[in-house]
């Protein structure tokens, strides 16, 4: 008898184990959401390797455990508003909103809810430091910096203030130093959009972003200023050795950049710029290929680079379009093959895209000049479900002209994956046969669009 007891509890005592070390892993998360229809919050991490959708109640709430494999932050979104929230396992948090005022409203309480509320303290003052973006950056560049400079030290002083632990304080204080070297950086874009006048910049303005530690995983994870600042060293440091080496290649100096940084995130974040050269485009594309592939060795990166060879082996020019069949404004479907008997000027775009609404008043007048002519102009907007009204109710609104249409799986449509659609806007020429011209043409506000449809429209092929 006293054999089974002990039997029993040894039993007990591996299971009791066993949920501990399970337990150890997981976040607890529940919440609240007011006014609002929304039946799901999605929780993703910065390249979507982790996706999890929580369902929401009739009442606004909702409770998951989620698995996580690293602390750090996670976006959550409840419709179209979103914001970060900082997860370690063994947290329990209850998260707060109202959809009517979603980021003065939220509150965060449990275990873990110091960093997220002092996190949402900072955006707050950060909101209120900054103001106005127009007098924020168009000011003189000695001004500009004294702002940012004083503005740090106030962030870094509400930082001490908030008596954080000592990890998630390092954490911060390097959000708060990258963030400040983000917003340096973006000078002379913002001061440029709204002057259209490039500000004189004094020597060694970028140095800081030059110099910077490329090798912090840490903060790679945990710090999307980090992560755009990675890219941006990038950017600044293949310009300048464009300028001076006379054998520069982008492959090599991508090799040289990344060969004694220890992070694989970051190697490979590095790397992944190169993809573009894997495309239609380019007639060495395959060379590329097989340059780049041994820099990469995570397979959501491989999976990327492979799904770019295959779009570019089946959207070289004379081959055959993937056909689709999709919700026509005007009512009904219409497909590829209805449009047969004339070049196509298709042009990717969605509601929310404002790029794509800035090309819009250039398509309007290219489909006015080329009235009459053989060429069908073809807007596919890759809005998702939830959006269709917002899409029925700005294409008359735009009054762009041409054919509109709406994918019938936004990004994830046949059609869009065959041309490896990402970014958007894009552009994609196709001829009167249903074969490819080019799977990337020029926008429609570009300097030579005219030019590429005018020759299309010349040669006796069409």
């Amino acid at each position: 008898m006293k054999k089974s007891i002990l039997t029993v509890m040894a039993i007990i005592s591996l299971f009791s184990c066993n949920s501990q070390e399970n337990k150890a892993g997981y976040v607890i998360l529940s919440g609240t959401i007011k006014n609002s229809n929304e039946d799901v919050i999605k929780i993703q991490n910065y390249n979507r390797t982790f996706n999890k959708k929580i369902a929401i109640d009739k009442s606004g709430n909702y409770s998951d455990t989620l698995y996580i494999d690293r602390k750090g932050f996670y976006s959550y979104q409840i419709g179209k508003s979103y914001a970060a929230l900082f997860l370690k396992k063994e947290d329990n948090l209850h998260l707060a909103n109202d959809a009517n005022d979603f980021f003065k409203s939220r509150k965060v309480t449990g275990k873990g809810a110091k960093i997220n509320n002092y996190y949402i303290e900072r955006g707050n003052l950060k909101g209120k430091l900054v103001g106005n973006a127009k007098e924020f950056f168009v000011v003189p560049i000695e001004d500009f910096i004294a702002k940012i400079e004083k503005n740090k030290k106030l962030l870094l002083e509400h930082l001490e203030q908030a008596n954080l632990e000592a990890e998630d304080y390092k954490i911060q204080k390097k959000m708060i130093e990258h963030d400040y070297l983000l917003i340096r950086y973006n000078y002379d874009k913002f001061n440029h959009y709204h002057t259209n006048v490039h500000p004189k910049l004094p020597k060694g303005y970028y140095n800081p972003i030059i110099d910077m530690d490329l090798d912090d995983d840490d903060s790679f994870h945990y710090d999307r200023s980090y992560r755009i600042l990675v890219i941006e060293n990038w950017r600044l440091t293949s310009k300048e050795a464009e300028k001076n080496d006379a054998n520069y290649t982008k492959a090599e100096f991508v090799k040289k950049k990344i060969k004694n940084i220890k992070s694989v995130s970051i190697r490979e974040q590095i790397a992944s710029m190169l993809f573009r050269e894997v495309s239609a485009k380019n007639k060495n594309y395959q060379k590329v290929y097989d340059e780049i592939l041994p820099l990469f060795e995570t397979k959501y990166n491989i999976d990327r680079l492979n799904r770019r060879l295959a779009s570019a082996k089946s959207t070289q020019p004379e081959m055959k379009s993937m056909d689709f069949n999709y919700e026509n404004f005007t009512g009904g479907k219409t497909s590829l093959k209805d449009l047969k008997g004339k070049i196509l000027y298709v042009e990717i775009w969605a509601t929310w895209c404002g790029p794509c609404i800035k090309e819009m008043p250039a398509l309007t007048q290219l489909i006015k000049d080329y009235k009459g002519k053989n060429i069908e102009f073809v807007s596919i907007s890759v809005d998702s479900k939830k959006a269709y009204d917002k899409w029925r109710a700005m294409v008359p609104e735009k009054n762009v002209g041409g054919v509109q249409l709406l994918a019938d799986k936004s990004l994830k449509s046949d059609f869009m994956k065959f041309f490896n659609v990402g970014l958007i806007p894009r552009s994609i020429l196709i001829d009167a046969n249903g074969k490819i011209i080019t799977a990337k043409a020029p926008r429609p506000s570009a300097k030579n669009t005219r030019k590429v449809l005018d020759a299309l429209l010349n040669t006796k092929k069409f």
